[in-house]
């Protein structure tokens, strides 16, 4: 998250972290690196004068990353080599899920594992 505060303050966006520290995921520590920096840099980009939030969550068979209010234009980001890093979450044995609320402007982006 170090590289990604700079761009995120010059925005005027806060991102706050609540992912478990003790959060253990048996994966390649670099590709879930790639992956998740990929994912809030997009998150980043596409938001000004917001607060991020990511979180995990964990139950029996998965654990979810979250990326909550991650811009009204995270979708346009998805066509700019998005496909790499879906292919990254595949190979971590995850899979990316974005949804948009149209009633609150908010987009999450969820990247979902398998507990380990």
């Amino acid at each position: 998250m170090a590289g990604i505060l700079p761009r995120a303050v010059s925005r005027k966006t806060i991102i706050i972290n609540q992912i478990d520290r003790d959060l253990e995921l048996g994966a390649d520590e670099n590709l879930l690196a790639f992956v998740l920096w990929n994912l809030l840099d997009r998150a980043v980009n596409s938001t000004q004068n917001e607060c991020i939030h990511i979180e995990s969550v964990r139950n029996n068979h998965h654990t979810v990353i979250r990326v909550r209010n991650a811009g009204v234009y995270f979708y346009r980001t998805l066509s700019n080599n998005f496909r790499q890093v879906q292919h990254a979450a595949e190979k971590l044995g995850g899979t990316i899920t974005v949804d948009y609320a149209e009633d609150t402007c908010c987009t999450t982006v969820a990247l979902t594992l398998r507990a380990a």
